[in-house]
C-alpha cells in the first residue's frame, strides 16, 4: 500500500511543478532512495515518465501570447598586410603585420514576436602595428579596448511601420549601413569613412536616436523608407552642447525586380551570389542645424546596388555640406561669420561570383573611391574646415566563399594616395584575410 501511495505522490510532484527538469532533479534521488522498495512494475513505470519528461521539455515561458530567443553572435577580421608603401615617415619601409582588424561579440533575439533587440561590442586592431599601411587604429597594448559596437530594440508593428529607437547606424548612404562583413572589397571604402566622419564625428557611425521606417512589396517593384532623429554628442560637431539641435536622416530606395529585401530591416549586403535579377535606386540626406561648430552641417547622395545574376555592381555619390563659423576680429564687435564648402566622395563597386562545387563561390573584386575636398586654407587638397582631404583608394583581389560571406577567405592588393600627407603621399599593400560570421 505504501508503494502506490509513494508512487501517487512522487508523480504529483513530478507533473505539477513548473520546471520539470528541476523536478527530475528532485525526484531521481528519491527514486533512488526507495527503488529498492517499490514493486518492479511501479518503478518501470516512473521511470518512463521521467524519460519523457527528458525527451519532451518544455520551452520557457514569459507569459500568455510572449515567447523569447536569444542567440549569441560573433564575427572577426583576421588579417595579414604586407606593406610595400606607407604614409608617413617611415613610406619606404616593408613590412609585414598580422592584427585582428574586427572583432564583434553580442547577443540578438526577440522579446516577443513583434520586439527585436540587438546588442554587440567591438575588439578592434589586436595586434596592429601603427605603421602598417592597412586600416584601422592599433589597440592600446594592454588590448583593453572592448566597447559597445550597437544597441537597439526594433518594434515591428506591420511591414510598412517599425520603429527602431537606441545606438545604431542613421540609415543613409549605402556603404556606411552595409557591415564591412558584407562587402566584396578588402576594407570599406571611403563613402563609409567619410560621411561618418563628416555627419556624425563616429567612426563607428553610430548614435543615440530613433528611427521609423517601413518597406512595401508591389509586383515586380519595392519601396523602402526610413525616418530619424539622433542626437549628435561629438565635440567636434556641439561643441560643448549649449546650442542643440538634433540630426535629422532620411533615406528613400526603390527596388525592381527581385526585391533587395525580404522583410523590413536595417542590416544590408551587397551580393546575394547569383541569386537576385534586380537593381535598386537610392536617395539618402542628413540635416543638422546651427551649433557651436557651424551654422548647418548636411550629408546628400544617391546610390545603387544592381545584382544580376552573378554580376554586383554598387556606387554611391556623396555631398559632405558643412556652413562653418568663423571668428571675425576682434570677436566682441563682429559676429561669427558663416564659411559654406561642399566635399564629395565618389565609390564604384564590381563583383563577379564564380559558383564552385559544395556550393563554394570565387568572387573576383574591384574598387574605386575618391574624395574631392573643397580648397580652405593652406593646404593643398585639404579643407581645414571640415579636415577632408583629396584621395583615391584602388582594389583589386579574389574571394574564396566556403559559405558565402560567413566563412571567406581573401586575397587583395590595395593602392591609394592621399594628398595631406608627405612623403610622396602614396601607399600600397598585399592583403590576406580570414573572416567569419556566426
Amino acid at each position: 500500500m505504501i508503494h502506490h501511495t509513494l508512487s501517487a505522490a512522487l508523480k504529483s510532484l513530478l507533473a505539477g511543478t513548473t520546471c520539470r527538469k528541476c523536478s527530475l532533479q528532485l525526484g531521481l534521488p528519491v527514486l533512488v532512495m526507495l527503488g529498492g522498495g517499490l514493486p518492479q512494475a511501479a518503478a518501470q513505470q516512473l521511470s518512463k515518465d521521467s524519460l519523457a519528461l527528458w525527451q519532451q521539455p518544455e520551452a520557457p515561458k514569459a507569459g500568455a501570447g510572449v515567447r523569447k530567443k536569444i542567440e549569441i553572435t560573433q564575427s572577426l577580421q583576421l588579417w595579414n598586410v604586407y606593406t610595400f608603401e606607407a604614409l608617413g615617415e617611415q613610406a619606404g619601409e616593408r613590412r609585414n603585420d598580422l592584427y585582428i582588424r574586427r572583432g564583434r561579440l553580442g547577443v540578438k533575439g526577440e522579446l516577443r514576436q513583434d520586439l527585436d533587440f540587438n546588442i554587440s561590442f567591438a575588439y578592434d586592431g589586436i595586434g596592429r602595428d601603427k605603421h602598417t599601411a592597412g586600416n584601422g587604429s592599433p589597440n592600446p597594448d594592454d588590448n583593453k579596448e572592448f566597447f559597445l559596437w550597437e544597441a537597439f530594440w526594433m518594434w515591428r508593428q506591420s511591414p510598412l511601420f517599425n520603429i527602431t529607437a537606441g545606438y545604431f547606424r542613421p540609415q543613409v548612404g549605402r556603404e556606411h549601413m552595409t557591415a564591412a562583413f558584407k562587402t566584396a572589397s578588402f576594407e570599406k571604402s571611403l563613402s563609409n569613412f567619410q560621411p561618418r566622419a563628416h555627419a556624425f564625428a563616429r567612426g563607428t557611425g553610430r548614435e543615440l536616436g530613433l528611427n521609423v521606417g517601413g518597406l512595401y512589396q508591389g509586383q515586380g517593384w519595392s519601396l523602402n523608407y526610413n525616418l530619424g532623429a539622433f542626437d549628435i554628442s561629438s565635440e567636434k560637431l556641439v561643441g560643448t552642447g549649449s546650442r542643440w539641435f538634433p540630426l535629422l536622416a532620411s533615406r528613400l530606395a526603390i527596388s525592381l525586380g527581385d526585391p533587395e529585401l525580404d522583410t523590413y530591416g536595417i542590416g544590408y549586403t551587397h551580393s546575394y551570389y547569383g541569386k537576385r535579377r534586380g537593381i535598386t535606386f537610392a536617395l539618402n540626406s542628413t540635416y543638422q542645424g546651427e551649433t557651436e561648430r557651424f551654422k548647418s552641417n548636411s550629408f546628400y547622395g544617391g546610390d545603387i546596388l544592381a545584382n544580376w545574376g552573378p554580376w554586383d555592381i554598387t556606387a554611391e555619390w556623396d555631398w559632405l555640406y558643412r556652413s562653418s563659423l568663423l571668428l571675425q576680429e576682434p570677436a566682441d564687435v563682429y559676429p561669427l561669420q558663416p564659411a559654406p564648402t561642399t566635399d564629395q566622395v565618389f565609390t564604384f563597386k564590381l563583383a563577379y561570383n564564380l559558383p564552385l562545387k559544395g556550393s563554394r563561390i570565387l568572387q573576383a573584386g574591384a574598387m574605386y573611391s575618391s574624395q574631392q575636398a573643397q580648397a580652405w586654407g593652406e593646404t593643398q587638397g585639404l579643407n581645414a574646415l571640415t579636415g577632408a582631404t583629396d584621395q583615391q583608394v584602388y582594389d583589386l583581389g579574389l574571394n574564396y566563399l566556403l559559405n558565402k560571406d560567413n566563412l571567406k577567405l581573401s586575397l587583395h592588393y590595395i593602392w591609394g594616395q592621399r594628398e595631406d600627407r608627405s612623403p610622396g603621399h602614396h601607399y600600397s599593400y598585399l592583403g590576406s584575410g580570414f573572416q567569419y560570421l556566426f
